[in-house]
């Protein structure tokens, strides 16, 4: 049950990691195939390319990490570190921290007008997660709370794995994420000496703006394909719809992420 769960929660780490770059590489990690083994190690290396929330920023490409390891009660899962506290046939326990979380961007790649912002950036977060079989039409659920210094997060997420053949596994997903009132100020937030008063440069900005609590919707589709036992192929796509909260920012653009990523991982 440990690794099932486990496999359903990281099938959307690799979402999270793209996410975490804008989020991003940011709330994320591909597939772990299921191994009944305490001990398991696999690395490698993918991209995820998404459209940025912020005015001015281009669409990027990012590299994300693919580190997937278990010792003992101990593993690395993408960015996320953690260690399993419990575990039985329905549930799944454990604490984690990912050093980078979070919505980065720096002033002066926004557009003009807008540049003499602070630069927003990742931040360590630390939290627990819990994974739950439903036993119901093999749905799996996963729920994660986590905080750092400029907020805290949650996440509910429901997810159906499909296995058409034995070494291909799929997985559609949806998730809501909520953000804390210190993370939406801190990221989308624009503080008064920001504004056009303090700092001329930003002639765009005229008012603070300090919004509450939000939150974005998401679908995701992430798929792992084993050519042997030792070498994954994995792929993701995913949108992410945000609140009113943040979209009524003076600094945001889109109120949609479109992503994707690509990647491969070898196991040892």
């Amino acid at each position: 049950m440990k690794k099932t769960l486990m496999t359903i929660g990281i099938i959307c780490m690799f979402a999270n990691n793209i996410f975490a770059s804008e989020e991003l590489l940011n709330n994320g990690g591909f597939t772990e195939v299921v191994n009944d083994s305490e001990t398991m190690f696999g690395v490698g290396i993918g991209v995820g390319v998404s459209n940025s929330l912020y005015k001015g920023v281009d669409d990027k490409g990012y590299p994300i990490p693919l580190l997937d390891i278990d010792y003992g009660n101990f593993y690395v899962k993408g960015l996320d570190i953690g260690y399993d506290l419990f575990q039985n046939d329905v549930l799944a326990f454990s604490i984690f921290m990912n050093p980078l979380t979070g919505f980065k961007v720096k002033g002066s790649d926004l557009e003009t007008g807008y540049k003499d912002i602070d630069d927003r950036e990742l931040q360590a977060m630390f939290g627990v997660h819990m994974g739950i079989d439903t036993k119901f039409e093999n749905i799996k659920a996963t729920i994660s709370v986590s905080g750092g210094e400029h907020g805290s997060r949650g996440q509910l997420a429901l997810f159906k794995p499909y296995s058409p053949t034995d070494n291909f596994i799929l997985i559609p997903s949806a998730h809501i994420n909520y953000y804390s009132a210190d993370y939406t100020d801190y990221y989308f937030g624009v503080d008064s000496k920001e504004t056009f008063k303090y700092r001329p440069s930003n002639v765009k900005l005229r008012n603070s703006y300090s919004p509450d609590a939000g939150y974005s919707l998401g679908l995701n589709l992430t798929g792992e394909y084993r050519l042997r036992d030792d070498i994954a192929l994995m792929a993701f796509l995913g949108i992410e719809k945000f609140s009113d909260e943040i979209s009524d920012s003076p600094l945001v653009e889109n109120d949609v992420i479109y992503l994707m990523g690509v990647g491969a991982k070898y196991y040892f």
